[in-house]
Order: C-alpha cells, then structure tokens, then sequence
C-alpha cells in the first residue's frame, strides 16, 4: 500500500506539500498541487482522513442526507451520489451518507459538523420549507442544496429547471398534436410535505398547459409499478382518455406503459409517454423503450461537492452559487403524433443509434 512518502517521491515534492495538497492547511501552487494529485492516481494512494484530520482540525468528510421516504429512490438520486463521492475523492475527501428523520434532521447535522464527524452538509431531495435548511442557518454552518426552497436567496444550490423540463415535454407532445395530455406526477404524500419535485413538476405542468389554453390532467401517483399499473386502467377509463403523458415518478411509469397495453392501447400508436427527469438506464427496462428527458444526475452531485469544498476554504459565497441545469432528451420509442393529427412528415419516434 502507497504512502504518503511514495507520493512525495513520485511528485518530487517534500511530505508536508503532499500533507498541505490534501489538508489545505497551507497554499500550494496550483502545478505543485497537479503532481501530487496525479502521483497520488498512479500510485492508488488512499489519503487517512482521520489523521489529516487531527493536522487540520478538519474531518474531511462530507455528509450528505436525505429524508426518509417511504418510496423508492430515483435513479437520478443515486447519480447524484455517485457524482458527489467521486469529486469528494478526487480531493481527498470522504462522503458519508445519513438519512434522517425529519423531525430530527436539522439538530442531528449540526450535531455532525459541531463534533467535527462532517465539515459541511449536501442537503439532497430538498423540500420547499426545509427544515434541515433553516437549522443550518441559524447556526451558521456550511451546506449546498442539490435542489432548492422556497425563497433560496443567499443560499447554495444545484437544482434541475423542472419547471422548464415539464414545459419542454408538454411542449413536445403539444407539436405533435396531442391536445389531451395528462402529467403523472410524484405521491401524494411528497407534494403535501413540500418535496421540492414534487411541487415544481406539477406547477410546471400546470402552466404549461395554461399556456397553451389546454385543459389540465394532474394525477399524483405512489412510485411503484402496481401504482403505475392501476393508473393507466384509470386513464383508459376515462370518457376521454389522454393521448400523451408525461410522467415524473421513475417506478410508476415502469407498470404505466405495462398498464396501458394491457388496456388495449398501443404506445405510441394510441397514447405517447414521455418520462420526464428520468434516465435511459430506466426508459431501456420498459417496452417499448420509454423516451426521457435525463437529469444529469453525476454532473449535479459533483458541482454540489466542488462548491461546498470551494464554501469551506472560503474561495466561494453561497450567495453566488446558484446553478439551475437542464434536461436532454433521450429519444425512445414511446412518442409519436397525435392518433389521427394531419402532421406532413411526422412518425413515431424510434430509438436514438447514438
């Protein structure tokens, strides 16, 4: 196993430059910092974060929590972990995940970084009126929100526009004539607590049909496949049923497209669907394959842990970042044009060769 004296002879650098490169504890020209961070790549060096720690009186631990939902997470979700811990590393940082309780969330973090177990916060699946938020404030400690409250002035944040995601695919769907289209949305439950998706995709789809003087056909739905199943039996129900979807709840549309077959109804030939704020790893689990617009998930986890190491060596206001990102389609095979709209040149979408 590499020590940290291999790294220091494989830079061509005394020990404590590699010590100051990991802890921070002193300034390194940028070159010099290069070196070591590639030495310590080819060498596999595993920086001690306990006894960095005790040099710089810092854990160089990140902790990242989430509430606990009793839903399964998204995929994007887990990209944005995987995001986080891999730029954590590359700084010689851990990343230590804590669901909590939300009754006890915001005293348990400050205890975490007060006791020195974390030097600061990502805070993921953030509601509205976040409570973990306003703990964190009052006492004044370190965080980056991957999503966004209410009123997120003077805060740190990376969110997607689901504002603007919802828009796009209604938008979609309204060129390729579909008038009657309805928006699957997050549980019930999530949208009475203020979960932050929840409540921004349904708003977005509210005003995207507004804006197209369409009438609106909200469901929220539980994020299972049965949930997404039992759905489209009510959709097809319907005196008049939707011909597109939008769905923002990664496990229902996986029983929805299921649902609608079973129905009678061919996808994209009676009803297209398009996932929004998805992934293709799932949109590839569904037949036909379901067109997504993809949240990049591992880009956001990795700009939240850049900026909270940058927030911690005061190199950056939280009241300067403020990043909100966009989706990009990945086109499937579930969206087509409206059953019987006079569009020249319009079919069915097949699946992308790239």
């Amino acid at each position: 196993m590499a020590t940290m004296q291999d790294v220091a002879r494989r830079a061509n650098v005394a020990v404590s430059t590699v010590s100051y490169t990991l802890s921070g504890a002193r300034p390194v020209a940028p070159e010099t910092a290069r070196r070591v961070r590639a030495a310590m790549e080819e060498l596999n060096y595993q920086p001690n974060a306990m006894a960095r720690g005790l040099a710089s009186h810092r854990s160089h631990t990140l902790a990242m929590t989430f509430p606990r939902f009793d839903t399964a997470m998204g995929e994007t979700v887990f990209e944005i972990v995987r995001g986080a811990q891999h730029e954590a590393a590359r700084h010689g940082y851990s990343l230590a995940v804590w669901p909590l309780e939300e009754a006890e969330a915001g005293a348990e973090l400050v205890a975490l970084v007060r006791q020195g177990k974390a030097d600061g916060v990502l805070l993921v699946e953030v509601e509205v009126d976040d409570p973990r938020v306003a703990a964190l404030k009052r006492a004044r400690l370190p965080f980056v929100m991957v999503g966004r409250t209410a009123d997120p002035t003077g805060l740190a944040y990376v969110d997607i526009d689901f504002e603007r995601t919802v828009d796009d695919a209604v938008g979609e769907l309204y060129r390729l004539g579909h008038r009657r289209i309805a928006f699957i949305g997050r549980p019930a439950s999530q949208a009475e607590t203020g979960y932050g998706p929840a409540v921004r995709g349904r708003q977005g789809y509210l005003r995207a049909m507004n804006n197209r003087a369409l009438e609106p056909l909200a469901f929220h739905c539980d994020a299972s496949p049965q949930a997404g199943q039992a759905l489209a039996r009510e959709l097809a129900a319907l005196e008049e049923p939707p011909t597109g979807v939008v769905v923002m709840n990664d496990m229902a549309s996986l029983g929805l497209l299921a649902g609608l077959q079973a129905q009678g109804l061919r996808v994209p030939r009676d009803i297209s669907v398009v996932g929004a704020v998805s992934s293709p790893t799932l949109g590839a689990m569904t037949t036909p394959v379901l067109t997504t617009t993809h949240a990049p998930g591992e880009r956001m986890g990795a700009f939240a842990a850049r900026a909270l190491l940058a927030i911690l060596d005061e190199r950056l206001d939280p009241a300067d970042c403020h990043q909100l990102v966009t989706c990009s389609v990945v086109e499937g095979e579930s969206l087509g044009p409206a059953p019987g709209a006079d569009l020249e040149g319009s079919h069915p979408r097949e699946k992308s060769s790239s």
